[in-house]
This record gives structure tokens, C-alpha cells and sequence, in this order.
């Protein structure tokens, strides 16, 4: 079964610049950013940290408000083994990974570049 969610959806993305304006969805994009750059910054042992998973978990629904379905099904991932009391390296492992792409992918958007691959 295909996945619902692609890696970006422009469409998406473009929604909440129609519905809230060009700047307000600048500033959205700006505060992904920021949470992002905050979460690679991190080793693995402080992204399963409290702390860390609360950023995952707010990460989560930003990303996927913003059309970052990638980044998004990463930190569910994050999210749900972190219910199970241990979040696996492998699901951090590919949440570093997203979050590079999605970081790279936001500084197209915001300088109006081609999006890159993921």
C-alpha cells in the first residue's frame, strides 16, 4: 500500500500559505527550522531525553501541518517507541536523517530554490 503522506507535499505546503499569507507561513517556516536546527544539534542520547521527545513530539505535528511528510513519519515513529519506554537507534538514526533533508529542504523553500531530493 503506497504511503499517504509523500516525503514533501507542495500542495500542502501552499495551503498554509494561501490560508495564512505569505509572511505568517514564512514565520512557520522559520520556527520548523529553528526546532529542527535545535533537535540536530543533539546526540541521540539527548533526542530520547525528555526534553528531546517533547520536541519530537511538537516537531511532529508542525512538519506535517507544513506539508514535511518525511520529517513527520520520522518523529512518529520517535514518538510511538517512546510510549514502549525505549525509542530504537535505528528510528533516531533515521530522524537525524530526516531532519538534515527537511533542513535542507527549508532553506529551498525559504531562498526559492528547486526542493532537494530526498
Amino acid at each position: 500500500m503506497p504511503d499517504p503522506m509523500p516525503d514533501f507535499d507542495p500542495a500542502t505546503h501552499g495551503q498554509v500559505a494561501m490560508l495564512l499569507g505569505a509572511e505568517r507561513a514564512e514565520e512557520m517556516l522559520g520556527l520548523l527550522r529553528g526546532t529542527m536546527a535545535t533537535l540536530s544539534r543533539m546526540s541521540q542520547a539527548e533526542l530520547a531525553s525528555p526534553d528531546g521527545l517533547s520536541l519530537v513530539h511538537r516537531l511532529k505535528s508542525e512538519a506535517g501541518l507544513m506539508g514535511f511528510g518525511r520529517l513527520s513519519r520520522a518523529c512518529a515513529v520517535v514518538d510511538a517507541a517512546r510510549a514502549g519506554g525505549a525509542v530504537p537507534r535505528a528510528a533516531l538514526g533515521e530522524l537525524g536523517a530526516a531532519i538534515g533533508w527537511a533542513l535542507r529542504l527549508a532553506d529551498a523553500l525559504q531562498e526559492r530554490r528547486p526542493c532537494p531530493a530526498p
